[in-house]
């Protein structure tokens, strides 16, 4: 194995919990979402789905995601299950709320930094 084919060792995450965290922040709400929560520690759905309609208007997405009711849905269905399914969220379906949870040094660290490149890429397509 060449030094390319070595995992990547994160001091205090697993390779199998820094892969679950790449894969689930590889979609732009998701990190949408928990960039607002990093911030906010919760949101209803109604407040997340402006957050990830007026951010992906803003950055002249031409997609989907700028329809309010089918983003919301989207949220509801995929994106907040995924999250709490990854440990990162806490998502109540039933009152539609989201809640950031408590999140290791190193996991926060690999989300704070996945973040990070996703504004830093975002400015510079201005």
């Amino acid at each position: 194995m060449d030094q390319h084919e070595q995992p990547v060792e994160t001091p205090g995450l697993s390779s199998e919990r820094l892969d679950t965290l790449l894969r689930v922040l590889a979609a732009e709400p998701r990190r949408m979402i928990y960039t607002h929560l990093a911030e906010h520690d919760s949101a209803s759905i109604s407040e997340l789905t402006d957050v990830v309609v007026g951010w992906s208007s803003a950055r002249g997405r031409d997609t989907d995601a700028c329809n309010w009711d089918d983003t919301r849905t989207a949220l509801h269905h995929r994106h907040l299950p995924v999250l709490d399914d990854a440990g990162i969220v806490s998502y109540d379906a039933a009152q539609r709320i989201a809640t950031l949870v408590s999140l290791s040094p190193s996991t926060a660290e690999v989300l704070a930094t996945i973040t990070d490149l996703d504004t830093a890429e975002t400015d510079h397509e201005d």
